[in-house]
């Protein structure tokens, strides 16, 4: 298992690769959508530059939304035991 870097996900444009974080598979889709794409714009771009951005607007127009409620959101779901 490659240990992720990075909170949601990492690629390697280079190599067409993409990994996600397993927790990802708990969360709503749209956040799933939001990393996948995220990822696959890095394809495009390997900074958060104006090319990166207008694929995002362009595929996910609500993504902004979306990244900030994944940024308040716990990377992983704990239990509690109270």
């Amino acid at each position: 298992m490659r240990k992720m870097k990075t909170k949601w996900g990492s690629c390697n444009p280079e190599k067409a690769q993409v990994w996600l974080n397993l927790e990802l598979a708990k969360k709503q889709p749209p956040a799933l959508d939001y990393v996948i794409l995220h990822e696959i714009a890095h394809f495009t771009s390997d900074r958060h530059d104006d090319r990166f951005v207008e694929v995002l607007d362009t595929m996910m127009p609500t993504w902004r939304e979306v990244r900030r409620e994944m940024n308040d959101m716990p990377l992983a779901h704990e239990l509690s035991f109270d």
